[in-house]
C-alpha cells in the first residue's frame, strides 16, 4: 500500500464522489496522504483538506490541467498536475478561473444541442448548476450528476450513451476550447511555488527534457495507466532530471467511483519518503 495518493477528482470536475467521501475510503485504505487533483478547478480543494484535517490525513493543494505542446509531428496534448501551490497566487486564480469559466461556457452550448436534439428532458441549465457544487468544472459528467439528484434515478448505460453521443458528435466539436500552451502552464505552477507533474506521461517521455526546460519539476511515477515498461522510464527521467516523483489512482480503482474496466482493485501513489520531499521541497530524500 502507497503512503500517499495524489491524483484523484471527485464531484467538482468530472467523477462522482464528493471530497468527504474521497477522504473517508482514502483513510479506509490506508492512505495517510492525500491531494485533490479535479479538472482545471481547486474548487473544492478546502473542503477537501477540511475533512482530511478531521480524520489526520496530510492534504496538499492540487489542480490538474489540460495542455498543448509541438510534438515531433503534431501537437500533443498533455496533463500538467500542480501540487502544494500557494491557492491564492494571482496567476494561478486567473488561469483556474479561465479554464472554468471556458468550460462552463462550452458544456451550456453542448448541453442546448443534447436538448435540442431530445437527448436531455426534464432538466434545465440552471438545474445543472444548482445541483453541482460552486466553482465546478461543469461538463457532461456534472449533467449526469444533476439529472440523478433531480430526478432521484440511477441513469441507464443507453441514457448516458444518448447524452455521450451528443458531446462527440461533430456538431459539439465546433464548441472546444483551445488548451494553454505547456509552458505557459508550468511557468503559473511555479509562480505559485507549486510542483509541475507531468501526469500519467506513457507516450510523453520524448517530450520530458522539452518540459524540464519549462520548469516541470515532478513526473507521475505510479499511476494505473504507467504500464509496462514505462515505470523503469519515469523512475530513470525522475532521477536524470531531478524531479519530484508522484502518483495516484486517477479515475481508477475504489476512489474513483467509475464502474466498467476502471472498476478494479487499483492503489497507487508514493511512499512517505517520496510525499516528504514534495513536502518539504527536499530532493535530497530521493538522490542522495
Amino acid at each position: 500500500m502507497k503512503y500517499a495518493n495524489l491524483h484523484m477528482h471527485s464531484t467538482y470536475s468530472d467523477a462522482s464522489l464528493s471530497p468527504c467521501h474521497l477522504v473517508r475510503i482514502g483513510k479506509s485504505l490506508g492512505y495517510h496522504a492525500m491531494a485533490l487533483t479535479d479538472h482545471e478547478t481547486d474548487a473544492g480543494v478546502k473542503e477537501f483538506m477540511t475533512y482530511a484535517k478531521q480524520e489526520g490525513i496530510d492534504a496538499i493543494s492540487g489542480v490538474e490541467f489540460f495542455a498543448v505542446d509541438e510534438g515531433l509531428i503534431t501537437k500533443l496534448s498533455l496533463h500538467i498536475v500542480a501540487l502544494d501551490y500557494d491557492m491564492e497566487n494571482p496567476g494561478i486564480r486567473a488561469l483556474i478561473k479561465d479554464r472554468v469559466d471556458l468550460n462552463v461556457e462550452r458544456t451550456r452550448n453542448i448541453f442546448e444541442l443534447a436538448v435540442s436534439k431530445g437527448a436531455i428532458t426534464d432538466l434545465t441549465w440552471n438545474d445543472v448548476v444548482d445541483y453541482n457544487p460552486p466553482g465546478a468544472w461543469l461538463c457532461i459528467d456534472s449533467i449526469f450528476n444533476a439529472m440523478e439528484l433531480k430526478h432521484h434515478v440511477v441513469l441507464s448505460k443507453s441514457k448516458t450513451d444518448s447524452i455521450r453521443n451528443v458531446f462527440k458528435s461533430p456538431e459539439a466539436q465546433v464548441f472546444n476550447n483551445p488548451h494553454r500552451h505547456a509552458s505557459d502552464i508550468i511557468k503559473t505552477i511555479r509562480n505559485a511555488e507549486g510542483i509541475a507533474v507531468l501526469a500519467h506521461p506513457n507516450d510523453q517521455m520524448h517530450m520530458v527534457e522539452k518540459l524540464v526546460s519549462y520548469g516541470l519539476n515532478g513526473i507521475e511515477v505510479s499511476h494505473p495507466r504507467v504500464y509496462n515498461h514505462i515505470p523503469y522510464q519515469t523512475a530513470e527521467a525522475a532521477m536524470t532530471y531531478n524531479l519530484y516523483r508522484s502518483g495516484g489512482t486517477d479515475h481508477t480503482g475504489p476512489m474513483s467511483g467509475n464502474g466498467g474496466d476502471r472498476a478494479i482493485p487499483v492503489f497507487n501513489g508514493i511512499t512517505e519518503e517520496e510525499f516528504t520531499a514534495i513536502r518539504e521541497r527536499r530532493l535530497d530524500y530521493l538522490y542522495k
